[in-house]
């Protein structure tokens, strides 16, 4: 099995549904609404702009065809993309990313209160990871089972959607 690494964790090979030259996208094991995903960069850099000109081009085509159709998939208006920059190596995972959250009106009481969210989430992560994802942990199994099967649908209607694209143009 394939092997990503993002931070100071490892991300196992089927959890990852959308996996390009420079960036893949994993299903989190911390959603803050349906069809959250991570969006990363394959090469650890700690900030957006540490990366090179053809790593960018990938994450931004990849964020345009994932929230697109993400969108579509959840039957949402919008999507949120944050991206998460560290200033150093101290601070949470260590690995710039971007979060695609698929939007509907009224998923959140007040929309700000998903700022606060997306602040704290490197430390969410790692401890959720590490909780439900480690190993030894008596859960691991079933979460990735759960977690690779939602990988797997997304990754098929993906393609299916990459396929329709290639048939318009």
């Amino acid at each position: 099995m394939d092997y990503f690494k993002f931070g100071q964790v490892i991300i196992p090979g089927n959890l990852v549904f959308w996996n390009k030259q420079y960036c893949y996208c994993i299903i989190p094991v911390v959603k803050l609404l349906p069809g959250h995903v991570l969006l990363i960069p394959k090469r650890q850099a700690l900030r957006l702009q540490d990366l090179d000109p053809a790593e960018i081009f990938d994450l931004g085509l990849s964020v345009k065809f994932l929230t697109k159709n993400l969108e579509k998939y959840f039957d949402c208006t919008s999507s949120t993309v944050n991206i998460s920059s560290f200033s150093n190596e101290s601070d949470g995972l260590n690995h710039c990313f971007i979060h695609i959250i698929p939007r509907k009106e009224g998923d959140i009481k007040k929309n700000d209160d998903l700022y606060g969210l997306l602040e704290n989430y490197p430390n969410d992560f790692i401890r959720q990871f590490h909780n439900t994802l480690g190993l030894g942990n008596a859960f691991s199994d079933q979460m990735r089972d759960t977690l690779s099967q939602e990988a797997k649908k997304y990754k098929e209607f993906l393609q299916q959607c990459l396929q329709e694209e290639i048939k318009l143009k």
